[in-house]
């Protein structure tokens, strides 16, 4: 839906005026501006009274409305213009959802006046609680029983909400002229008693009686006309479940039209349309579009819900437009022989869909319809002037730099966070998800739900079982959450000397709001031989990548498509100090270029600042083979252990860094005063252990040292040093 208020006067006309004619233009039809949008929304109309809060009783007694379903109403009314009230009946059929009940509460205004209710005959007595109309049945009804209960009354309505009725044909002026309705989200029960909430639908039978001069309209077919003296009544039936907001009149002196569908499966279904006489040649000139896009949708969706019934459109006094059911409700500013309001009328055409057919369980879920209708704008723009008029038409129309609050459960249900930043998810979603799974999952959304309801989680869970995993992170950020990212991105390009070059690449979010948005970012990679687009996931606010090409970047460009909403993007430059193509935050030696990134023992520091390059604990200036870990400078021998409890000496010790044999030096502790070593005792042994047969002199004993053998370039290692730090003499080869 998109309506603005009555009273925007003249700055409407001329804002209207202005956007009919863009010079240059080249779009299929002429793309409307945030600013011009705006004029349309239902969120700038008068909205008060209706919504004003339940008191605890109230809210007792209406609990009672979620142990029933209403599965029909038939509405016979009649619209008396010189007093611009209503008098009749409401029928109604509801079953029982449990054991036991007994009341019967709907929603009707407490200045209307409710004259009798009753059932087979039998008067039921009722109360009028606030606005509301707590029946009494005569008997219980159990869970699956049906009943049928008639409620008459009359009254003047009161038009609060979005002026849930008018009697004028421009807004203004002579009242008496017309009477139409707008009811959405909860404006029904100012006119006529139901269970006013969009998650029970149903049938509608409508019987309007108004002037003889006049043509009423509704939802449904036209199945008879039944004229009586001075007034006329019209019988419309609508054989498919709708949400009360859906209900509608609009009549008055109108001329009718007719418009042909061709259905999917052949055959035909009528477009009616009702305009005011002096707009008819203008109507037949701006509706001329309608069939295509019906035809386009149901391509797109599935066969036109209301296929078996009709589709048009009546004029009536507003500014923007209505998607009542099978009648849109169309504003007399739009009718102007041109086509520049065509994202209007295939925007409530797309609701037949979303919102009418597939309506929101809650208002909190009003995106559903509203953002959905808005995407099929640009889809409608898309199937015209292909890609390129489809991302200038999310560009141009619906970006803004911010939108306030969230997609879901929205502070205002009708602002450009639900309709603009709604439609900006489906587009994203279209990219996560991939462009056939996505809308294939939107034709399940609508084949699984038809005639029914939808929330939010399930449709999340219906993108998901096409996408095959969790969109947790998309819903959250996206629809749940509030804000969108701000992009800065820069690169360098190393040379790595075999035909490749390696590119870093860093994005960063630097928005004050929302968090982190955690998104597959396309990046187009330029080179002289031409460009390719890679994905990358972008989970971190500030975050690095490498992509290898066989040709030098001459450029970089992010989300060049514009598949994310985004506050802006805009170029860095990456610090690279040494000049060798990786950035300092890159680089593993940021003061001596090296692009390839060498690095041994991968510890981090590139081989040309590591000390150590091999990691074997000896500085690469001393160790003879600085980049094997297993050759250099042998470490000690410690923890040498001697056990003689088996009679010969055991010796034994761990192993020593680098040591691939080992070498034992046996001395006389009698020697070892005259600081004699003795002598090499076995070389090059194999192992870690070695049995010592011999005994020493009787009052002397042995002292044992060992030491690793490395056969490269480390040569025998060290037997320690003595305690002047001196090494020990070594008498092993």
């Amino acid at each position: 839906m998109l309506v603005t208020s009555r009273f925007l006067g003249s700055v409407l006309a001329a804002l209207l005026a202005a956007s009919s004619v863009r010079s240059g233009e080249t779009e299929p039809f002429p793309v409307p501006t945030p600013d011009e949008r705006d004029q349309f929304r239902k969120s700038h109309v008068r909205f008060s009274g209706m919504n004003e809060p339940l008191t605890s009783q109230e809210v007792a007694i209406a609990a009672a409305q979620d142990e029933v379903d209403i599965q029909h109403y038939l509405v016979v009314l009649e619209f008396i213009p010189t007093t611009r009230g209503v008098t009749g009946s409401v029928t109604v059929t509801g079953k029982s959802l449990v054991n036991g009940f007994q009341h019967l509460v709907l929603d009707l205004m407490a200045n209307m006046n409710v004259t009798i209710v009753r059932r087979s005959g039998i008067n039921l007595t009722f109360t009028r609680p606030g606005n509301l109309i707590d029946i009494t049945l005569d008997q219980p009804f159990n869970a699956g029983q049906t009943f049928i209960v008639q409620v008459l009354y009359n009254g003047v309505p009161d038009p609060t909400g979005f002026g849930s009725i008018d009697w004028t044909k421009f807004g203004s002026g002579t009242q008496g002229t017309m009477v139409s309705t707008l009811s959405e989200p909860d404006g029904a029960k100012t006119w006529w008693p139901c269970k006013d909430r969009p998650d029970d639908k149903a049938t509608v039978e409508e019987r309007w009686t108004v002037p003889s001069t006049w043509t009423a309209t509704g939802n449904g077919l036209l199945t008879a006309t039944v004229p009586n003296g001075s007034k006329t009544q019209y019988q419309w039936v609508l054989h498919d479940p709708i949400p009360t907001y859906l209900v509608s009149i609009a009549a008055t002196v109108y001329s009718k039209f007719s418009q042909t569908y061709t259905k999917l499966a052949g055959g035909t279904m009528p477009i009616d349309h009702y305009v005011y006489p002096e707009h008819l040649a203008n109507a037949q000139a701006s509706f001329t579009t309608l069939p295509a896009m019906i035809t386009f949708y149901a391509q797109k969706f599935g066969e036109y819900p209301f296929v078996e019934d009709r589709y048009g459109m009546s004029e009536f006094p507003w500014g923007g437009a209505m998607e009542h059911a099978t009648n849109t409700s169309y504003g007399y500013q739009l009718i102007n022989g041109a086509h520049n309001y065509d994202y209007i009328m295939a925007h409530e055409l797309s609701h037949q869909w979303w919102g009418d057919s597939v309506s929101p369980q809650t208002w909190e879920d009003v995106w559903l319809n509203e953002g959905f209708a808005t995407y099929s704008e640009a889809l409608w723009t898309e199937n015209l002037g292909g890609a390129a008029s489809y991302r200038n038409y999310l560009n141009s129309s619906l970006w803004r730099s911010s939108f306030s609050g969230s997609v879901y459960n929205p502070a205002d249900l009708f602002g450009s966070t639900v309709y603009d930043k709604g439609a900006w998810v489906q587009h994203m979603l279209r990219h996560v998800v991939g462009d056939t799974k996505f809308f294939n999952a939107l034709r399940d959304w609508y084949a699984n739900n038809t005639d029914g309801v939808g929330n939010t989680a399930l449709y999340q869970a219906t993108q998901e079982a096409r996408y095959g995993a969790t969109l947790d992170f998309f819903f959250l950020e996206w629809v749940y959450g509030t804000g969108q990212p701000r992009y800065e991105y820069g690169f360098t390009t190393a040379n790595l000397g075999n035909g490749t070059y390696r590119n870093y690449v860093r994005i960063r979010q630097t928005q004050t709001t929302g968090g982190l948005f955690t998104m597959p970012v396309d990046l187009t990679l330029y080179t002289s031989g031409g460009s390719e687009v890679r994905i990358v996931t972008n989970n971190q606010l500030d975050q690095d990548f490498t992509l290898d090409t066989t040709s030098p970047l001459t450029g970089l460009g992010l989300d060049e498509q514009d598949w994310i909403l985004k506050t802006s993007k805009s170029t860095i430059v990456l610090a690279d100090a040494d000049a060798d193509g990786v950035p300092d935050r890159n680089d593993n030696c940021a003061n001596a270029p090296n692009a390839t990134q060498p690095d041994f023992d991968l510890d981090g520091a590139g081989d040309d600042c590591d000390p150590d390059d091999d990691n074997d604990g000896l500085a690469d200036l001393g160790d003879c083979a600085p980049f094997d870990a297993a050759s250099g400078a042998v470490g000690l021998v410690n923890d040498l252990t001697v056990d003689r409890s088996a009679g010969a000496a055991r010796l034994a010790w761990p192993p020593a860094a680098r040591a691939e044999t080992y070498d034992v030096q046996r001395g006389t502790l009698a020697a070892l005063h005259a600081a004699s070593y003795g002598a090499c005792l076995v070389s090059h042994l194999a192992a870690q252990t070695l049995d010592d047969l011999d005994q020493p002199a009787a009052d002397d004993g042995f002292f044992y040292l060992a030491r690793g053998h490395d056969a490269g370039c480390g040569g025998g290692g060290s037997f320690g040093t003595d305690g002047t730090g001196a090494p020990r003499p070594s008498t092993c080869p």
